[in-house]
């Protein structure tokens, strides 16, 4: 029997129109009706399903205007894909810096950026990020004295390849004004040698003391390059995106989204350093369009495995350090608290132990407001957490947010510092065994924007890059219906979009992503996902990739 609902207009780009996707392996991803033989779209939304002379005929109008035919050829459409956790402005503004992503040496990355600063004008910002010391011979942190040979006349500021270290050159910590007199801020340090003087490095919350100098883009470069990346995002097969940046990134988005050039659906979490001004203008999470909408606020508890600054309950291998916690336990409830009676969902960064458990205690001292708000808090990343703790997101309703592709480009420097708990670590099978709901993303530029490349470590728990390595802590893979689940309807539910997209069925947007090949499929085998293209992208019922 046919479905059919009624719908409004179609958004931008390439409309299809009224149309029928059939010919090939619609996907649902809903239980009762895993597969469809053919799919109506018109006005951006999913009106009808059935069979193919049944969906033709609810949209063929009275005058004898048939709807536009979309034979998919054998090929497989499956609900869009959703990146669950992305920094897309900084991956637009990297396509055009100093990528030092893979580097196997600091005189290779210094080497680059010599290359870079001879075709910059003297004293323009070199700008880059990338490097990741735990590739280098010695894996010594990088300091300003190497970048001073490299780039003796321009300003250097480079990122750590996970976001949580900034190496700066002489002149950059001359401009910030960071001597040895500075103080290391509240949650971050400037990192100093024996004698007192920084070395160029800044973790954590110390990165702003740099970044407050560094010359950004203007909002016109910004858009331009938030643009590119949204482009590389259908591509890719995306339909949206969880995104974890600030102001120049919103303004761009809107500024897109304005001119009709935001083929991305985006959610943002704006800085909990706002949250005083979205309480006082009284904005909750769900404001904005269909292309653009406000989901929340993120913080930070910790840092991040490379630098080794994320928070442990127990020191690091060969170490006394246990990390670097960003934010209170206390001050942190009360954030919950505060964006919890604002309407506002958290999502909050936390990839140790500890800083795992101190979310979850904050999220647990909150739970009776929460529930009342109907908020979906979710932790990000939550790379490694005590087996005590897992079954709390469960019973807390606590998403988690992971990327999958972090398990097996993690895996070596995670056996190095944490040992025998990475048994414990990136533990997707656990998690979904205790009812909890995962939404995976890339956590772009850190890692690839691929999702297919995120599934494929999802359910082999391998590099795709390195498919040849065996599989790291097997137990803890996924199946593909469950990870492909986690890029689409646990994406959804983790927005609270869940009656909008996730799954196909009338009513939903015509959001979609095909697939070269229908990996669902009966005797699908995973190794096969590397072989697996992107054909086309449909947002809004308007193809946004590709062709069909």
């Amino acid at each position: 029997m046919a479905e059919t609902v009624d719908t409004g207009q179609p958004a931008f780009g390439q409309p299809l129109g009224k149309a029928v996707f059939f010919g090939g392996a619609i996907r649902t991803l809903r239980p009762d009706r895993p597969l469809l033989e053919a799919v109506g779209v018109a006005g951006g939304r999913i009106v009808c399903t059935g069979s193919r002379a049944e969906v033709q005929s609810r949209l063929t109008t009275g005058d004898g205007r048939r709807p536009r035919p979309v034979d998919l050829k054998g090929l497989a459409l499956f609900p869009g894909l959703v990146d669950a956790h992305t920094h897309l402005g900084s991956y637009g503004l990297r396509l055009d810096w100093v990528d030092l992503d893979g580097v196997a040496s600091l005189e290779e990355a210094c080497g680059t950026v010599a290359r870079a600063a001879a075709g910059a004008a003297p004293g323009k910002w070199v700008r880059g990020g990338g490097w990741n010391k735990n590739l280098w011979a010695g894996g010594r942190l990088p300091t300003r004295a190497d970048l001073d040979r490299a780039a003796p006349g321009n300003p250097v500021a480079l990122s750590s390849k996970d976001g949580h270290a900034l190496w700066l050159n002489s002149e950059a910590l001359r401009r910030a004004g960071i001597t040895r007199d500075t103080p290391d801020p509240p949650g971050g340090e400037i990192v100093r040698d024996r004698s007192g003087e920084p070395t160029g490095i800044l973790k954590e919350k110390a990165m702003d003391l740099g970044y407050r100098v560094v010359e950004q883009p203007s909002p016109e470069e910004y858009a331009a390059c938030l643009e590119r990346a949204v482009r590389l995002a259908n591509a890719h097969g995306l339909v949206g995106v969880h995104d974890m940046e600030g102001r120049s990134s919103f303004r761009a988005c809107q500024a897109l989204a304005a001119a009709g050039r935001l083929s991305l659906r985006v959610w943002m979490y704006l800085p909990a350093e706002h949250l005083g001004s979205l309480e006082d203008v009284g904005l909750e999470g769900g404001f904005g369009g269909p292309y653009l909408t406000v989901a929340g606020v993120k913080a930070f508890l910790d840092g991040a495995l490379g630098s080794q600054t994320a928070d442990l309950l127990r020191p690091y291998e060969g170490s006394q350090g246990h990390g670097l916690p960003t934010m209170e336990a206390e001050a942190f409830t009360d954030l919950v608290a505060r964006a919890v009676r604002a309407g506002l969902p958290v999502a909050v960064h936390a990839i140790g132990d500890r800083a795992n458990r101190k979310a979850l205690d904050a999220f647990e001292a909150n739970l009776a407001a929460t529930r009342a708000a109907r908020l979906r808090h979710r932790i990000e990343h939550a790379q490694l957490v005590h087996p005590d703790d897992i079954p709390r997101f469960g019973r807390l309703g606590v998403v988690a947010s992971m990327q999958p592709i972090h398990a097996p480009s993690d895996r070596d420097i995670a056996e190095r510092y944490w040992g025998k708990r990475c048994a414990d670590a990136y533990a997707w099978r656990a998690l979904a065994d205790a009812g909890v709901e995962l939404a995976f993303g890339s956590d772009v530029p850190v890692e690839t924007l691929d999702p297919i490349q995120g599934l494929y470590a999802a359910v082999t728990r391998k590099h795709p890059l390195d498919p040849e390595r065996g599989p790291w802590y097997a137990e803890q893979a996924l199946t593909l219906p469950e990870a492909l689940w986690a890029y689409t309807g646990g994406a959804a539910r983790a927005v609270g979009a869940e009656r909008e997209m996730g799954t196909i069925e009338v009513g939903k947007r015509a959001d979609f992503t095909v697939l070269s090949d229908d990996v669902l499929a009966d005797g699908f085998d995973p190794e096969a996902l590397l072989r697996v293209r992107v054909v086309a992208t449909v947002v809004g019922g308007s193809v946004v990739h590709g062709e069909l």
